[in-house]
Parts: C-alpha cells; sequence; structure tokens
C-alpha cells in the first residue's frame, strides 16, 4: 500500500513530481472521496454539485488538475456522492480503484461519514495507493491531534483509519508556536514522531517505509518524554 500525505491539493509540482510520476501512473483509476465539508455549506445534492460538478464545480478544477498531470483521463476519475450513490455503490466503487483520494476540510466529520456509510472495513483494507490533503491526510493516521485553530476551539485526539500507526502529523505547518507546542504535547504524551508537513511537502509512505518530501520534517520524542 502507499499512502501521500499532503497539506495542499499540489502533489503535481516539482517538489514532487519526479518521485511520483513513477508510482503514480496515467492508466490507473481514481476514486475522489469528499466527505470533508461542513454541513454549513453542503447538505444536499445541489450544494454537492456546486462543489465538485465537472462543468462549474468551484472545487472541481483544483481536485482534479493534479492527476492530469500525471496523464490520467479525466474519465478516469470518479466520485463518491452520498446524496446519489448507495452504501452498496460505493464499497463498490472502492474496489474498483487505483488510486483514493480524500479531500481536506474537517477530518473528525470525515471519520463520521466513513461510519455512517459502513466504509472503514473497505477503506483500511484497501491495497492501492491512498492520497490526503490536510484532514484528508490526518484520517489516515490511527490516532491523530487536531491543532487549536479558528474551527478547532482545543487541542484533541481523534480516532482515525487504522492504517499508519507508527507517527502522526501537522499539516499546514509554518512554524507557528501554537503548532510547535501541538507537536511537543503529542511527542510528550504519544509517545511517537511527528512529521510537520508545510503547504510544499509531504509524507510519502510505501509498505511501511517513509519518504519525505519537499517542505516536510521528522520531529523525535525527546529523551525526557520516555
Amino acid at each position: 500500500m502507499v499512502n501521500l500525505l499532503l497539506s495542499l491539493n499540489n502533489f503535481d509540482e516539482n517538489w514532487c513530481y519526479n518521485i511520483l510520476k513513477n508510482i503514480i501512473k496515467e492508466d490507473y483509476k481514481v476514486l475522489i472521496v469528499p466527505f470533508s465539508y461542513d454541513e454549513k455549506w453542503l447538505s444536499n445534492e445541489s450544494d454537492w454539485s456546486k462543489a465538485f460538478n465537472s462543468k462549474d464545480g468551484t472545487h472541481y478544477e483544483e481536485i482534479v488538475s493534479p492527476f492530469l498531470a500525471y496523464g490520467i483521463d479525466e474519465n478516469n476519475i470518479k466520485w463518491i456522492n452520498q446524496f446519489t450513490d448507495t452504501i452498496d455503490l460505493m464499497k463498490e466503487k472502492i474496489k474498483d480503484t487505483d488510486i483514493i483520494f480524500f479531500t481536506g476540510g474537517y477530518p473528525d466529520k470525515m471519520m463520521q461519514r466513513f461510519k455512517k456509510y459502513d466504509l472503514i472495513n473497505e477503506l483500511e483494507n484497501f491495497k492501492g495507493i491512498m492520497i490526503g490533503t490536510s484532514a484528508g491526510a490526518m484520517v489516515q493516521i490511527s490516532e491523530f491531534h487536531i491543532t487549536k485553530d479558528s474551527d478547532y476551539k482545543r487541542y484533541l485526539y481523534c480516532k482515525g483509519l487504522n492504517i499508519i500507526k507508527d507517527f502522526d502529523i501537522e499539516v499546514h505547518f509554518e512554524n507557528k508556536e501554537l503548532q510547535n507546542l501541538s507537536i511537543l504535547r503529542c511527542l510528550k504524551e504519544k509517545k511517537k514522531v511527528v512529521y510537520s508537513i508545510s503547504n510544499d511537502g509531504a509524507i510519502l509512505v510505501i509498505d511501511g517505509q517513509i519518504y519525505v518530501l519537499g517542505d516536510a520534517e521528522k520531529w523525535d520524542i525527546p529523551k525526557c518524554y520516555y
């Protein structure tokens, strides 16, 4: 299995393209899973179409364009639409794809929807390439932390997919004091490595082997925390 953890949908840029072009093949099928939204702006089929419709969806191009850079045909990029797809169809789409892509947004809401649509088992047993930006990266961690910000009023831990167990991540890293303190707290309380990922960085995991791409950094556990 391959996991790609990002902060933005920019995995077609020079800092990672030459590595990923050997992994993302032009004949691969892609499945977009946009489960990370807030109900305030996406609560029905009309909202979904306005966001992701291929003709004029506000988020369509930013999600799809990186895959096109790897030669993937737009017809091979499918979506899960929870307003029209049955649970059985969602599961079939997961089984019939090479790449799953999780959008950014709210990781806890994404996990709630995975459970609501009974997709946890299918996702945790997926053997292809799993790509996620921001929240979509966080949910690939078995237990991830959320740093306090405008959307989350306090620091907290959440259960993610039981896929990556050995480390945690801090996305959109800008070396801010609050982010640094959050990383240190995670190191102390969970005693596992944390990788900070800037908006031009990523962590790539191939069958358990970890690679740091672009502007990302490993934070080890201080000896005093053991």
